[in-house]
């Protein structure tokens, strides 16, 4: 049984109250911080365990009304902890009184806690101009580290508990977790690791501005292992498919295959996909001055398809929003009969979340596949350094992250080898 004792260690007035809680073999104390008077408190009788020494008993009635709830506190908590494996120790404790005594007076204070200072952090940053690019940062990213800060309100609305920026730890991190794993519809790892990876952003930021942040942060332990990753790319048949369909009776589809074919053959994201009729179009290439995210000047030969579109459309092409493009491209690939089941995920209309399963492939087409079709499509083909040329890919492990060749298509290559090489036995 979990038990807790109030001590006095000085005769100098006011006593600042001590605490001991024990339980089996976890034995933790420290000062509550609660200031007491010698005629606030009575010593216990001496007890046999050394350690009994110095009890008190409260007999100031406000003054126990306090400690009966620091002691309820501190009780909770250690439910809560002990079955969820963290760990229990002085600084578990200190943290327990620190919120115990600010909870209720400084929660909007960004030298303490965690929420104002996020929403400072992303109104600053909403503001600031990256000095190595000239830029503001992008909208998508404040918009993804605004997700991240509800999230963390719920969970503060879980825990009914305003957190701390000294308190984020890897106890924090292993309660965090299980809240976004059992408490909430699961997210994907994914979405997990880039929650994490914000939090660590903010309290490295908050640590340059000289606030108290704990150092666990940058424990390799402070992440989330990522999923294998499960993206989507159409082969050359599948490309051939697409651009061979009669659309002369539907002209939104007509639209959307032309812009998705400009995707597939060029490797562009969706971001510079945009604004393709902004770019010189001349001498059977492409030319970019500044490309989305790395502002680099690339070059792109056109490839015969989009050559031809361009000249049917009179070296215009279409323009859709993101959102639009994503829907209206699903509807193409399911008319273009790309019905491979295949392993994916989709996200659930009623829970908002993506669920990995087996999916028809067309239910899994979208703007990201252009890029990947167009790396996994030459790679093999070209060297790296030539594709990544046309991608603007600076890192080779970045390029390779596109590259999406299935194990089927693994084996088959295995397979002509070896037909190959025995063919001139």
């Amino acid at each position: 049984m979990a038990n807790i004792e109030f001590k006095v260690y000085s005769a100098k007035e006011p006593i600042n109250l001590n605490v001991r809680f024990y339980h089996n073999k976890i034995d933790v104390s420290g000062k509550t911080n609660i200031f007491v008077n010698k005629n606030d408190v009575r010593l216990k009788r001496i007890g046999v365990r050394e350690k009994s020494k110095n009890s008190v008993n409260i007999v100031n009635q406000d003054l126990k009304e306090k400690t009966d709830k620091l002691s309820k506190k501190i009780k909770e908590q250690f439910a809560i902890d002990y079955s969820r494996g963290n760990t229990i120790n002085s600084i578990w404790l200190k943290k327990i009184i620190d919120n115990f005594h600010n909870r209720a007076t400084d929660e909007n204070d960004t030298r303490y806690f965690l929420v104002p200072f996020i929403e400072m952090y992303i109104d600053e940053a909403s503001k600031t101009i990256n000095p190595l690019t000239g830029k503001k940062l992008d909208k998508k990213t404040i918009t993804r580290y605004k997700y991240t800060l509800n999230i963390i309100k719920n969970y503060e609305n879980h825990i009914e508990e305003k957190l701390r920026i000294e308190n984020i730890d890897l106890n924090f991190h292993n309660d965090f977790l299980d809240y976004l794993l059992n408490v909430c519809v699961p997210y994907g790892n994914e979405t997990i690791k880039k929650f994490l990876s914000h939090i660590k952003q903010f309290l490295r930021d908050a640590r340059t501005k000289g606030l108290r942040v704990s150092p666990e942060i940058d424990s390799p332990k402070f992440t989330f292992k990522s999923g294998e990753t499960i993206d989507t790319y159409l082969n050359e048949e599948e490309i051939e498919k697409i651009y061979n369909l009669d659309l002369s009776e539907n002209q939104t589809l007509h639209d959307v295959r032309d812009l998705f074919i400009a995707g597939l053959r060029t490797g562009l994201r969706i971001s510079d996909l945009k604004r393709i009729n902004t770019f010189e179009v001349s001498e059977g290439r492409i030319k970019i001055t500044e490309i989305e995210k790395t502002d680099r000047h690339i070059i792109i030969p056109l490839h015969p398809q989009l050559k031809s579109i361009i000249e049917q459309r009179e070296g215009t092409l279409p323009e859709f929003s993101e959102q639009r493009f994503n829907e209206k491209v699903k509807d193409l690939c399911k008319l273009a009969e790309i019905n491979e089941v295949i392993l994916g995920s989709v996200k659930n209309a009623e829970t908002k979340r993506k669920e990995k399963g087996y999916y028809p492939k067309w239910k899994l087409i979208a703007s990201h596949t252009c890029r990947r079709s167009f790396v996994t499509n030459l790679y093999g083909k070209l060297d790296d350094i030539t594709i990544m040329a046309i991608t603007g890919h600076k890192k080779h492990s970045q390029f390779l992250d596109y590259v999406k060749t299935t194990n089927e298509e693994h084996i088959q290559k295995l397979e002509e080898h070896w037909k190959k090489n025995n063919s001139h036995e």
